[in-house]
């Protein structure tokens, strides 16, 4: 198996560095921090003139037809800058669901819109604050004539908050359905809150509403929401790597640029020791990331091998990422949770992406419950 970059990764890796350092540094992460919710970002837009919006959508609906490999690299980019932009929940989860609609109906113009950053998108999938399950859900979807009427309650959506469109998945006659709500849909009842990084999610609650259309229903749909979730669960991984390793900077050059006793914190070996162990404990998350990206995929066709993989790599990237941050914390004192120093807001990205798409335990339980299955009886 080849895992170096190929020319077209390295461009694209390139280009979204780029771009993150030079548009979207920590003064601009605070701006955005400030604005009211919901306010539009030209950033946003500019992503979609990147073709990121699009990065994994199929090059028929206007995308560019990635996989998860060159989410990877968005992903860690984006980590890394600390962005705030829904580029995970809409762009990542819930864009691809959208591909093939016929044109001109609300799904293509949904989708065409969202592409061009003139609106965003999220995926209701989570019912619960614990656990790991995509397909379990109590959300019921049922047909009126030709309108199908969603109720229910999904929590913790990524973007809920602001999001134009929503794709929910539900429970219908049909098995598991993926529907296309308007976010300004009648009996749609969103209760936003910001998390600890920034980003914004909602508990939403569906109270007899409308959707626009259904996306898919039965295997189809199962198929198409498993994907979606091990291609974020991938994604977030990358992006709590990118956030280690730019914590992993601002603390090197601080531990050379800070002096005590006459020398930099730098020629302390037992600093130097805490420091070797944070650049280990990256690399290993760094393993792991590559090797969801690379087996989200197979996770999600019902590999078991391979979502025992995804689950060991959240939880590796998970402890990595408490790790990484606490540590640099611990490196810079006080100065660490200072809100204008970006040590604190790193260490709070980690906390999310550590929680995203099932915590430590969640993923312990998963490799446990496995692990038994296999075991002779």
């Amino acid at each position: 198996m080849n895992l170096n970059l190929s020319d077209e990764q390295e461009m694209i890796r390139a280009s979204v560095f780029d771009y993150f350092s030079t548009a979207y540094g920590f003064d601009r992460h605070l701006e955005r921090l400030a604005q009211p919710a919901g306010a539009a970002s030209a950033a946003w837009r500019a992503m979609g003139e990147l073709g990121w919006l699009g990065l994994t959508v199929p090059p028929d609906d206007g995308g560019l037809g990635l996989g998860p490999e060159e989410t990877m690299l968005l992903m860690e980019g984006a980590g890394a800058a600390l962005c705030t932009e829904p580029l995970l929940p809409s762009a990542i989860l819930a864009a691809p669901l959208l591909a093939g609609a016929a044109p001109g109906s609300a799904a293509a113009q949904a989708l065409q819109a969202a592409l061009s950053g003139q609106a965003s998108l999220a995926l209701a999938w989570t019912e619960s604050d614990r656990g790991f399950a995509p397909l379990q859900t109590d959300t019921r979807a049922g047909r009126e004539g030709q309108t199908w009427r969603l109720s229910g309650r999904k929590v913790l959506v990524d973007n809920g908050a602001q999001a134009d469109w929503l794709v929910v998945s539900a429970r219908s006659d049909d098995g598991l359905t993926l529907l296309l709500v308007d976010g300004a849909a009648e009996g749609l009842v969103r209760s936003g809150a910001p998390l600890a990084d920034g980003t914004r999610s909602a508990d939403i609650a569906f109270q007899d509403t409308p959707a626009t259309a259904c996306l898919a229903s039965g295997p189809a749909a199962e198929a198409l929401l498993l994907r979606a979730v091990y291609r974020g669960l991938a994604a977030t991984c990358a992006a709590a790597l990118g956030a280690m390793e730019r914590a992993l900077e601002i603390c090197r050059d601080y531990l050379h640029e800070r002096s005590q006793f006459g020398k930099p914190l730098a020629a302390l070996q037992v600093l130097q020791h805490r420091y070797v162990n944070m650049l280990i404990a990256a690399e290993r998350a760094r393993s792991m990331t590559l090797l969801a990206a690379l087996r989200a995929d197979q996770a999600a066709a019902g590999d078991a091998e391979a979502r025992r993989d995804l689950s060991l790599a959240k939880l590796t990237v998970g402890r990595s990422a408490r790790h990484v941050g606490g540590q640099a914390i611990q490196l810079h004192g006080g100065m660490g949770m200072a809100y204008e120093y970006p040590i604190g807001h790193y260490y709070r990205k980690l906390l999310c992406c550590d929680a995203a798409f099932g915590s430590q335990d969640d993923h312990l339980a998963l490799l446990a419950e496995g692990l038994a299955a296999s075991s002779p009886a």
